[in-house]
């Protein structure tokens, strides 16, 4: 969790004594999580009162905009979300104007480097890491040019050695997402791209890192034919009625809205790509355990519909991200997932409990043992699932 999302689950903390505050349904009907026990809470005034004594229902004001932003229309006039309506999934299909040159630089070729956008930030500067550890060459890409950053313990994904550009594997510059010139030139030559920013205060707004700097690179992708782009968001950017969405839009004014419209912007962009392709990962909430170390593809679950959640360590986000980056797989390509720790998974929001099932029959539950068994059963051109 971000640090100012803390200060409100520890208010939750105070208020209801159970371990996890999991999941809050537009009725108002709580689901809590503790340790081996769900229990469920009927309290409007008491929730009414909570949400408004932190200013909750001021940084929601614009709840008419209650569903999740679709895709543009296509050239038929019907939009994606009008089909995912009528059916389970909302399939990336349409036109794009933008072309793509012939040569594309593929995801396996290994003399080319991948290039992290946001290197600085907690889970950037561990998907830098990661890619050492793998003897990989990486362009560490930060909005000042410093690397590595002094507080990011970087052995969290088994990395010990040299972060500094005495390491032939590591460049580092200084690129700003805002500016359009910057990620040309700086992502030029790249095998792929991890976009790992995120608002903050020193490096801008939601609207200017999470939704315009996310298409921005992607644009940047194509022009420069990098085979790759890796975006990561965040669980429930489709759910505006669940409580990860608004505890999320509250801590950083309208960053989940923004989130989505950088997930859109690069889908539309990327429907005519040819051979380069963009996965979408949707992280659970951001887990800050003691031990701060991968657990590894066997503790992990992937779905895809953003119906289902739980915490995640950055350290596996950062190492899912690099995998993502170095496929060719078709199954992973255009397309948008979600991943969280197996062990502890809720619905985010109750009226998709029925999707815990693992005989649901609609969304599948994915595990395994190696990250290409986790992958295997992802579905391509895939966005989120319709409400019935």
């Amino acid at each position: 969790l971000r640090p100012n999302l803390k200060f409100v689950f520890f208010i939750a903390t105070l208020i209801v004594p159970t371990r996890n505050l999991i999941n809050l349904s537009t009725k108002t009907n709580v689901t809590i999580l503790g340790n081996n026990s769900r229990t469920l809470l009927q309290s409007d005034m008491f929730w009414f009162g909570f949400f408004a004594s932190v200013g909750f229902f001021a940084t929601i004001r614009n709840a008419s905009q209650a569903t999740a932003l679709s895709l543009s229309t296509n050239d038929g006039g019907v939009s994606r979300r009008d089909l995912l309506i009528g059916g389970t999934a909302a399939l990336i299909t349409t036109s794009s104007p933008l072309a793509l040159p012939d040569c594309v630089h593929a995801a396996g070729d290994n003399e080319l480097p991948i290039a992290v956008l946001g290197a600085s930030g907690r889970t950037g500067a561990l998907c830098v890491a990661s890619c050492l550890r793998r003897g990989l060459p990486v362009r560490a890409l930060t909005r000042t040019g410093a690397w590595p950053p002094p507080k990011i313990d970087l052995r969290a994904v088994g990395f010990d050695g040299d972060a500094t550009t005495s390491n032939p594997l590591l460049t580092v510059g200084a690129c700003d997402v805002k500016d359009a010139d910057s990620l040309a030139s700086s992502l030029l030559g790249c095998r792929a791209v991890i976009y790992a920013a995120s608002a903050s205060k020193a490096g801008g707004n939601s609207k200017d890192i999470d939704a315009d700097g996310v298409i921005a690179a992607g644009k940047a992708c194509l022009t420069n034919k990098v085979g790759r782009y890796v975006v990561i968001s965040s669980g429930s950017t489709t759910r505006p009625n669940s409580l990860g969405f608004k505890f999320t839009e509250m801590a950083v004014a309208g960053i989940m809205t923004n989130k989505r419209l950088g997930e859109v912007g690069v889908a539309e962009m990327y429907a005519n790509s040819g051979k380069s392709s963009f996965t979408i990962i949707r992280p659970g909430g951001l887990d800050e355990p003691k031990v701060k170390t991968i657990q590894g593809p066997t503790a992990l679950e992937i779905s895809q519909g953003d119906v289902l959640a739980g915490f995640v360590n950055r350290a596996d986000v950062a190492e899912v991200s690099v995998e993502m980056a170095l496929s060719s797989a078709p199954n992973i390509q255009n397309t948008a997932f979600e991943v969280y720790y197996k062990n502890n998974v809720v619905p985010v929001d109750k009226k998709y409990r029925k999707y815990l099932d693992p005989d649901n029959g609609v969304v599948k539950r994915l595990s395994g043992n190696t990250y290409e068994e986790l992958f295997r059963g992802i579905k391509a051109n895939y966005d989120y699932l319709g409400d019935p």
